[in-house]
């Protein structure tokens, strides 16, 4: 059990966490922040650039730098920077559920194991990555560390969940090219904002594809933009769209090329653009705790050298981007010992 000095030191941890702004590509501040706080904890820290001021983290314990067990959260946070402030239930705060919680709750649940001698050199480590809110470009690059854990536990606000996996993503940009006229002679010109109405419509009313695992695939319709002013016909148009993937990306990549068939797209001047294509992903559990299926995505396919993957943490994905993101103080700390079940149960079950 997590004892009062070990929570205050939790809650500390996140709370210089939380109180350093680090929006995707501006992720440095925190950085040298995990980098210093980790070394004094006895850690060998490595940085890893992945573009000038952006770094990811990688901690062990001794010269093993290739521990058995990984856990990893992301360090960038989604705009805007929310300041942190607590009051006796709960702390808020960008960031201080998505994922900074999980973040100090990892580290603290190894500080606590390494105190009561269940861990040593090679056991457990630490992956703190850029760019996971964005392109998830830390964790792609993270590759190239060389690094082959047989279980990688990814800390995202799960509600203290075990999550058995999450649905893949397809991001689509749609640009359609018009011509402008008066819009007093339509006929003059050639409505890029009625065509893209018309496809979006049709891709609304699409039947997707469900699956027993993962659920319904869904559609939403992120951003729209077109056309210059009220008075004249739109030369231009386009959408940005996202596809949570239930079954598989191709079948909702039919799907699409079904609603704007390729003849269509060249005689209407359409362009799609495909920004992100990531199937779904299952994770693999231990048992004693609640599990479910998320809808959202994480960094997990994206490293591609873990022999297993978990996801697990504190506070709730609902209010994670959202302008009251919080997280409540009892849940965090309980995670500290959740994340060491995990540990203890994974060792356990190497050893079978």
């Amino acid at each position: 059990m997590t004892t009062k000095e070990s929570a205050q030191e939790l809650l500390a941890f996140h709370k210089g966490l939380v109180s350093i702004p680090c929006i995707t590509e501006n992720e440095s501040p925190c950085t040298k922040y995990i980098h210093e706080y980790l070394t004094k904890l006895g850690y060998t820290v490595e940085l890893q650039e992945i573009a000038p001021g952006r770094e990811n983290v990688l901690a062990y314990l001794g010269k093993n730098r290739n521990p058995r067990v990984l856990f990893n959260t992301h360090i960038d946070v989604v705009p805007p920077y929310i300041d942190y402030r607590e009051d006796e239930e709960n702390v808020y705060g960008r960031g201080s559920s998505d994922a900074k919680g999980c973040m100090a709750a990892q580290v603290r649940a190894v500080e606590e194991l390494r105190k009561e001698g269940k861990i040593n050199e090679g056991d457990v480590g630490f992956l703190f990555v850029v760019g996971e809110e964005v392109d998830h470009i830390g964790m792609v690059k993270a590759n190239g560390l060389g690094l082959t854990p047989d279980y990688l536990i990814v800390g995202e606000p799960t509600e203290s969940r075990l999550a058995l996996g999450h649905k893949g993503v397809l991001r689509l940009n749609i640009r359609i090219e018009g011509k402008a006229a008066h819009s007093g002679y339509p006929e003059l010109g050639v409505s890029a904002n009625d065509k893209l109405i018309d496809i979006l419509y049709k891709l609304k009313s699409l039947d997707l594809p469900k699956d027993d695992y993962f659920g319904q695939t869904t559609l939403n319709i992120g951003t729209i933009n077109g056309g210059l002013a009220a008075n004249i016909v739109p030369a231009f148009a386009t959408a940005g769209i996202s596809f949570r993937i239930a079954t598989s990306t191709q079948e909702v990549l039919d799907l699409v090329e079904k609603v704007i068939p390729k003849e269509q797209q060249l005689k209407d001047k359409i362009s799609i653009e495909r920004l992100t294509c990531w199937e779904p992903v299952r994770c693999h559990s231990v048992p004693g705790f609640e599990t479910f299926v998320a809808n959202y995505f994480t960094d997990i396919p994206s490293f591609l050298t873990a022999k297993h993957s978990l996801l697990f943490g504190p506070g709730s994905i609902l209010c994670a981007h959202a302008p009251h993101e919080y997280i409540n103080k009892k849940e965090l700390i309980a995670a500290v010992g959740s994340y060491k079940d995990i540990v203890l149960k994974l060792f356990a079950e190497g050893q079978q």
